[in-house]
C-alpha cells in the first residue's frame, strides 16, 4: 500500500489484531486492542470536527506516557492538524509559552500534569476519551506529504521554545523503509510472537513515537506503559509481562544496571574468555530467572 501521509499508514495499524497498547498505572492495568484504538482515535476525531479543528490547526498535548496519548496523535492525524507534544516533566510555564506560540485550537491534558491555571484553548482530560463506542462516520481530510504533523519544541535557557517542524514525509520516510526490512524476515518472528515493548521514553521524543506508535505494530507487537520507573518495577514488568524490548533513556539502563548488580553481585565478574554459551548462561542464571526467559 502506498502512504502518502500517516492517515494512509493509520489503516495499516488498525488492520492489526489483538491487544496493543497496556498502561500500570501502579492501581489497574488496563490493555487495549488495536481495534480500541480505532474506536477510540476516530471518536476524538469526531470531536475535533465539532469543536472546528481542521487540517493547519494545532492541538497541544501534555502528559505522560499512556495509550490515550497515542488515540489522540492519531486523532490529530485523521484530522490534518498538528500536533505540538509537550513533555511531562516541563512546567506549566512552559506548558503555557507553547500553547501562546502554536495559537493551539485544542489541548489535551494527562492526569499527571497540573492542571493550567488559565487557558486560552479548551483542555480536554485524555482520561475522558471513549474506547468503546462505535464512531459514526468521519470525513476523510484532504492532506499533503509536506504538511507538518508535529512540531517538537525545545526548552532554550534563555530564550523562547523552539519547534521543530515535522512533516509526514519525514516520519514516513524513516518508518517505512524499517517497515519494508522487518517484513521481509517476520516470519522468522513467529515464535517470539507476540513482541512485547516497555516503552519508557517520553513520546513527545520521535524515538519514543517510533518505538510506541509506528513500529511494534509492524511486528503486530504489544506496547505497555508505566507510571513508576522504580528499578524493581521495571524488572517486575519485564518478566510477568515477558518484555521482549526495553526502550528507554541511559539514565534508566543505568540505574538498572545499579540494582541487578546489587541482587546479583555476580554479574560484575566477566565470563573468561571463550566460555561456552550454556556455562556463561549457567552462571548468570539468577539475573535470567530476575528478568524472566523472554527478555
Amino acid at each position: 500500500m502506498r502512504r502518502n501521509t500517516l492517515a494512509d499508514y493509520f489503516q495499516s495499524v488498525i488492520a492489526r489484531q489483538g491487544d496493543y497498547l497496556v498502561y500500570d498505572d501502579g492501581f489497574r492495568p488496563r490493555t487495549y486492542t488495536y481495534a480500541a484504538l480505532a474506536r477510540a482515535a476516530r471518536n476524538l476525531a469526531l470531536k475535533l470536527e465539532s469543536a472546528g479543528v481542521g487540517r493547519g490547526d494545532r492541538v497541544v498535548l501534555w502528559s505522560e506516557n499512556r495509550p490515550a496519548w497515542v488515540a489522540a496523535f492519531w486523532a490529530c492525524v485523521l484530522r490534518g492538524a498538528a500536533v505540538a507534544p509537550i513533555e511531562q516533566r516541563h512546567s506549566p510555564e512552559f506548558f503555557a509559552r507553547v500553547v501562546g506560540i502554536t495559537s493551539a485550537k485544542v489541548v489535551f491534558l494527562g492526569d499527571d500534569v497540573p492542571p493550567p491555571d488559565a487557558c486560552p484553548a479548551p483542555v480536554w482530560k485524555l482520561s475522558g476519551l471513549d474506547w468503546d463506542s462505535e464512531p459514526g462516520p468521519l470525513a476523510p481530510v484532504e492532506a499533503a506529504p509536506e504538511d507538518t504533523v508535529e512540531i517538537l519544541f525545545t526548552s532554550g535557557a534563555t530564550a523562547e521554545p523552539k519547534g521543530v517542524v515535522i512533516t509526514h514525509r519525514n516520519i514516513l520516510a524513516n518508518v517505512v523503509p524499517v517497515e519494508r526490512e522487518i517484513l521481509k524476515y517476520l516470519k522468522y518472528a513467529r515464535p517470539f510472537q507476540p513482541i512485547r515493548f516497555l516503552n519508557l521514553l517520553p513520546l513527545s521524543h520521535m524515538f519514543g513515537q517510533a518505538m510506541a506508535i509506528f513500529i511494534p505494530p509492524v511486528l503486530n507487537g504489544v506496547v505497555v506503559f508505566q507510571r513508576s520507573q522504580n528499578p524493581q518495577e521495571i524488572v517486575r514488568q519485564i518478566k510477568s509481562r515477558r518484555i521482549s524490548v526495553l526502550v528507554s533513556v541511559p539514565k534508566i539502563l543505568e540505574v538498572l544496571k545499579e540494582y541487578v548488580c546489587g541482587v546479583c553481585p555476580e554479574v560484575l565478574a566477566p565470563a573468561p574468555a571463550g566460555e561456552k554459551f550454556w556455562w556463561r548462561w549457567w552462571r548468570y542464571r539468577r539475573a535470567h530467572r530476575l528478568f524472566g526467559w523472554k527478555f
